[in-house]
């Protein structure tokens, strides 16, 4: 099946303190090799890569290299060109049009296939619910191939002080690659009005690789003495693996300090921190090694099904409640999470879930939205086609052990990277991730820009009676 072209737009509203007539289509050759980025494409503060920009800026030096941009006449924007203190600024709004998309597009000639390129740019933005949403950023590569090569997208941007917006993203042009369009759209708010300024595009260095090792571990504690027992053999082979295998996380099952003890939750249940962590945390310290395992936690009188993240240092990077309970655990008096947070590590953004929640779309998309990277996940048993799912329709790596369920790593296409065997005892599924890999497929594109993009929130407002 072929996929239409996919539109990316960037949004930018900046005040300016005079507007100039639109210029006419096909202006000046924004491939000009004697054109200067207007910020040098040096690294914008705060902003997603930091990755300094190398050679000749290629963005127009001035507003006559742009040209509108509106698929019909119908739905185009009100665009406008501004003076801003850094240059020009190119303005678009819905002008009332429910059904608007366009904004501003420029031809940039001159590009090398398998070099890398680097966009930047600031944006502000009016009365507009969802920039993500709203405002899209566009590289449509050409050159040696047909519409079988999909765009990229400019999606991710962090906000500043002052309420605007800074993209930033350094991308590799495709094999046979010449040119480029850049393409600014403001899409489908009637009442939205958008800026650009500050706009770069220029030859940049290769991104760093962001490897990490990850291992899941399948380790089933059985007649130990207690919930703490439970915790302490499981981590004892934690250790061995920790050892030959020198991973920068790890993660272990489920309920750790319940599994193959006798007792209730009630009467296994810890608090966090407690002696299930502080014995974790010890492994972690000694190995520096970031941790996840499940437990049953004490939170006043609340029971919860809990994740916890250890890092290296041995201290509690955060935790998280299982927010999808079966009825095994409701049942038995456990009280569901109400949120899904993601942490920062020292090799990149992770979420974690909790076995059931992995059934269901909402847990890990929501996490992906949130910018995490790699999803944790201490998983009793489940389906493994579901499993996959979540990691390939939000284009994330996952990392999952279980008892019933083995424990392995799967990749943002959904292959899996490493795996081990149910009730052959003790084992580790080892993989070696790089986070900056990007897995473009013909016809698609990269399905993480998509989900990412793409996805919209609004038309879903249905809540259950």
């Amino acid at each position: 099946m072929r996929y239409p072209l996919m539109i990316a737009t960037f949004v930018a509203l900046a005040c300016s303190s005079a507007t100039a007539p639109v210029p006419a289509a096909g202006g000046a050759d924004a491939g000009s090799p004697t054109g200067n980025g207007l910020d040098g494409g040096g690294p914008l503060a705060g902003g997603p890569t930091n990755i300094p920009a190398t050679g000749i800026g290629l963005i127009p030096a001035t507003a006559d290299g742009w040209r509108a941009l509106a698929p019909r006449a119908v739905s185009a924007p009100s665009i406008s060109v501004g003076n801003g203190a850094d240059g020009y600024v190119l303005n678009a709004s819905g002008g009332g049009a429910a059904n608007v998309y366009g904004g501003w597009t420029t031809h940039i000639a001159g590009l090398q296939g398998g070099s890398y390129y680097r966009f930047s740019g600031r944006a502000r933005a009016v009365n507009i619910a969802s920039i993500r949403e709203s405002v899209t950023i566009l590289l449509r590569w050409r050159g040696s191939f047909g519409d079988e090569e999909l765009p990229d997208y400019v999606w991710s941007f962090e906000k500043q002080q002052d309420g605007s917006v800074l993209f930033d993203r350094t991308l590799q042009a495709p094999a046979g690659t010449s040119a480029v369009d850049v393409e600014l759209v403001l899409q489908w708010t009637p009442d939205g009005q958008v800026s650009f300024d500050k706009l770069s595009f220029a030859s940049a260095a290769a991104p760093p690789g962001r490897k990490v090792r990850v291992a899941s571990i399948y380790y089933r504690p059985s007649g130990t003495r207690s919930g703490l027992d439970s915790v302490q053999q499981a981590g004892h082979y934690a250790e061995q693996v920790a050892a030959t295998n020198h991973p920068d996380v790890m993660v272990l099952g489920e309920l750790l300090n319940s599994i193959g003890a006798p007792g209730t939750f009630d009467a296994n249940a810890e608090t966090v921190p407690g002696p299930s962590t502080d014995f974790m945390a010890g492994i972690a310290r000694a190995n520096h090694v970031n941790l996840v395992f499940g437990m049953v936690e004490r939170a006043g009188d609340m029971l919860f099904n809990t994740a916890v993240l250890i890092d290296r240092s041995g201290n509690i990077a955060g935790k998280y409640h299982k927010v999808q309970l079966p009825i095994t655990d409701a049942s038995a008096g456990l009280m569901p999470g109400d949120s899904v947070p993601v942490f920062d590590t020292d090799f990149g953004k992770v979420a974690l879930l909790i076995c059931q929640d992995i059934w269901f779309p909402e847990p890990a998309r929501e996490a992906a939205l949130k910018g995490a990277e790699l999803l944790l996940v201490p998983i009793w048993g489940g389906k493994t086609a579901l499993v996959h799912a979540r990691a390939v329709e939000n284009g994330i790596y996952l990392a999952a052990s279980g008892y019933d369920y083995a424990s392995e790593v799967v990749n943002p296409i959904g292959s899996v990277l490493a795996s081990v065997i149910i009730d052959a005892g003790p084992r580790v599924a080892v993989a070696d991730i790089d986070l900056s890999q990007r897995f473009r497929e013909q016809w698609l594109g990269d399905w993480r820009d998509i989900a990412n993009k793409e996805r919209r929130s609004e038309p879903y407002q249905y809540r259950l009676p």
